[in-house]
């Protein structure tokens, strides 16, 4: 069955790195980047777009994707409200299942890991402001997963979440 992974957190989780690996365990996956599709748009593309243009445009590429038979699509980004969780999925096929994933560790390994990026500007400020956003609404963000111990240990928990939720037995997940 065709479905939709979203990978939710804060900035600097581990949210790309996870995915990525999600995507290498489940053969025939897109993975999108909504920072890929953000670097695309100008920095001034909400005044001429309007609010919340990287969802509309994330949303549609998926159902793009979707409609040529993909049987599954991660879209990982920031979502720090379910508001923003339910502009993305507004734009996608009617009925089309979605897993909602947070990512979370401790603020104070996130901006050690922040720290460390090599070759990524520094997102500074942004990672505490993304982290408190995303702490307030923990809640409605569907299924937290840790990510204390490795991003191989997170991806292969949401695999796990995923085959339950489909009612499949996880060992039928390909695993590299």
């Amino acid at each position: 069955m065709t479905h939709v992974v979203i990978i939710n957190g804060p900035a600097g989780v581990g949210k790309t790195t996870i995915s990525a690996n999600l995507a290498r365990m489940l053969p025939g996956t897109i993975n999108i980047s909504g920072d890929a599709i953000r670097w695309f748009a100008p920095v001034d593309v909400g005044q001429y777009l309007g609010h919340g243009s990287t969802y509309r445009a994330g949303a549609s590429l998926t159902s793009a994707y979707l409609g040529m038979g993909a049987p599954r699509i991660i879209f990982e980004y920031v979502f720090d409200a379910a508001e923003k969780v339910s502009r993305f999925c507004q734009w996608l096929p009617p009925e089309t299942p979605v897993h909602l994933f947070t990512i979370w560790a401790p603020v104070e390994t996130i901006v050690e890991r922040e720290a460390a990026r090599d070759g990524r500007e520094p997102l500074g400020d942004l990672t505490i402001k993304t982290y408190r956003a995303v702490e307030r609404n923990l809640r409605s963000l569907g299924c937290t997963v840790q990510n204390i111990t490795s991003p191989e240990a997170a991806a292969s928990e949401i695999c796990v979440k995923i085959a339950e939720s489909e009612g499949k037995p996880a060992a039928r997940l390909v695993r590299s």
